[in-house]
């Protein structure tokens, strides 16, 4: 009973945010450029303090601003990193690569602060350093500051030492960090290892670590004990840099923001705002933008063929691999799991072909996906690079050869046969599909093993899987995905660095394997950050081959990809998925 009091008033409240919606009377008086864009979020944000904040990212985006944001190229296929606060590119101080200025504009204003609003809260250096500051701050231990301190692209000094210190013990000031006001429109930057300029950018520029906050205001929101902070969990302990500003803001409702005057580069801005509203099912979502209620829309896999044919629907290119993740470290049935010649039985024993009919996905041997970029200033693909060590995966399936290895493992580990599980999470439509299939197949194709299939919450996964020496058994298999990473695939491949703080599978059972491929991460990140984007390919290439071909601990089946539906009233300023900018849904036009 409860269940259903509950359902009826979320339902309600959904009714109620959409009867605030504009009358049809209203909307042609908006025609034309102007007009509200109607977006909806999945989850109610309960902050919007980027620092911690999880659930708003694109309603961050809009309202925020950053040094160095991805803008869509002159000719519209594909993106270029340029100013957005700040005045002009990094500027090298000295002839390593390790010291940068960066100029700030000094006509950049809070929007609800700034001129339009009677008054004149600028952004400058202060403002930079601050932000910075406080999303490092140790006391805070905002869960973002990782992203900022462990960045692949740049790495300033004692900013880790800073933001860790009381774990460590060891304390830092803040004057030992390697950021540094020069004077009101300038600051330096220094890194522990060289960069190149567009390092600098990407690395300055981050969107959740590199967001401005307002010092008066967030000073205002933080305890007592400094331990934590009230900014951004409502509409008055907001304030807004970006495109657009904050109007409204009711929890589990609506969220609407309004062109920004102020923004340095209004003119580029067509809406009047955005409505965000809060739709939790995937299907409430599509009910609403065929009653014309939405402009964009996210299509479930089972609706794929019903709209097949349909001119709105565009292929959205943030492609998943989806992947059978192998907990080495577990010591159950013989040390199965750990066996080399086991993983490579599971390899060759999935059909993947089943896999992508069901799914109309792609079957896959590869981790790196087709939408991660080998070079972020052309656009082009990682895997358009040459590849010879990858199998075909149309073909790669062969049951002689998973029996063969499945034999030899046996033999090795003592055992003939286990019953087994793989997680997986319990919200994710593709892979709850998937695992049905892969328990069945591994029961198929691999004679003496059962494997059962358990969901869990998406919380809890990702800490479930982490390899844990005082829980090595947690969990057997786990059924997942990747997104891409677009910039570049060290992204990807970093993510299994041996010695990085949290770890997804148990390294010290291969320390030649462990050392070899620390090394290569440690490579690729210098390459990185001196921009040389071809070594940083090689070196990726050979990590994927590792762990796909050498160590078979991240088994790829296919890749999927997302289509999206956007309302005919809508015009895009880009004719179909760009990276790292996508549909620039918030710099299209009304037209209807």
């Amino acid at each position: 009973m409860k269940k259903i009091l509950a359902l009826l008033l979320a339902v309600m409240m959904l009714v109620a945010a959409f009867a605030g919606c504009s009358t049809k009377g209203d909307e042609e008086e908006k025609a034309g450029y102007g007009g509200f864009f109607r977006d909806y979020v999945t989850v109610s944000p309960p902050t919007l303090n980027t620092h911690v904040n999880t659930d708003a990212t694109t309603i961050n985006a809009a309202l925020s601003t950053v040094l160095y944001k991805d803008y869509l190229n002159e000719t519209g296929d594909g993106f270029t990193t340029e100013c957005m606060l700040a005045a002009e590119k990094p500027i090298q101080m000295d002839e390593e690569g390790r010291v940068w200025q960066i100029k700030i504009r000094d006509d950049y204003y809070w929007a609800d602060y700034g001129p339009t609003k009677g008054k004149n809260a600028q952004i400058t250096a202060d403002t930079v350093i601050y932000s910075f500051k406080m999303c490092l701050d140790p006391d805070l231990l905002n869960p973002k500051a990782s992203l900022l301190t462990n960045s692949s692209q740049m790495q300033i000094v004692n900013a880790y030492e800073y933001q860790q210190q009381y774990s460590t013990g060891i304390m830092v000031d803040w004057e030992e960090v390697g950021l540094k006001k020069i004077d009101d429109f300038t600051i330096e930057v220094t890194t522990v290892k060289p960069c190149n300029q567009h390092g600098v950018m990407v690395g300055m520029g981050g969107y959740a670590w590199g967001y401005m906050i307002y010092e008066p205001l967030f000073e205002e929101c933080l305890a007592e004990d400094r331990s934590y902070t009230t900014y951004g969990t409502s509409i008055d302990t907001y304030a807004c840099a970006g495109e657009y500003m904050l109007e409204e803001w009711y929890p589990d409702g609506k969220i609407t923001v309004i062109k920004n005057p102020d923004y340095v580069r209004a003119d580029e801005i067509y809406l009047d705002g955005i409505e965000f509203y809060v739709v939790p099912d995937a299907n409430t979502a599509l009910e609403l933008f065929e009653a014309g209620q939405l402009d964009r829309v996210e299509l479930l896999f089972q609706h794929w063929e019903s709209y097949e044919e349909d001119p709105r629907v565009y292929d959205y290119f943030k492609h998943s691999v989806c992947y059978v993740f192998v907990n080495n470290g577990n010591p159950k049935y013989g040390g199965l799991l750990g066996n080399l010649n086991f993983r490579k039985a599971i390899y060759y024993g999935l059909d993947r072909v089943e896999f992508a009919d069901l799914l109309n996905a792609a079957p896959n041997t590869r981790v790196i996906n087709r939408a991660t970029v080998a070079d972020p200033l052309t656009g082009k693909s990682f895997l358009e690079l040459p590849c010879e060590w990858a199998d075909d995966p149309y073909t790669v399936f062969n049951k002689t050869t998973s029996n063969e290895y499945l034999t030899k493992a046996y033999e090795e580990c003592g055992v003939q046969g286990a019953d087994m599980d793989c997680i997986y999470i319990e919200t994710a439509t593709h892979t709850r599909a998937s695992v049905e299939v892969f328990t069945r197949q591994m029961g198929e194709n691999l004679k003496g093993i059962k494997v059962s299939a358990r969901s869990i919450p998406t919380n809890v996964v990702y800490k479930t899987r982490r390899w844990n020496p005082d829980d090595p058994d947690a969990y057997d298999f786990n059924l997942g995905a990747n997104a891409p990473s677009f910039d570049t695939a060290l992204y990807t491949v970093d993510a299994w660095d041996p010695y990085a703080t949290q770890v997804n599978f148990y390294w010290d059972s291969m320390p030649e394997v462990r050392d070899r491929y620390a090394a290569l991460v440690d490579q690729a990140t210098d390459a990185l950050g001196l921009g040389q984007t071809d070594k940083v390919n090689e070196l990726c290439l050979e990590m994927e081959r590792i762990i796909v071909k050498e160590i078979y601990i991240r088994i790829p089946i296919y890749e999927i990809g997302t289509k999206r539906m956007y309302s005919e009233r809508v015009q895009l300023p880009v004719q179909g998925f760009v990276n790292a900018y996508g549909f620039g849904e918030y710099y299209s036009k009304i037209v209807k």
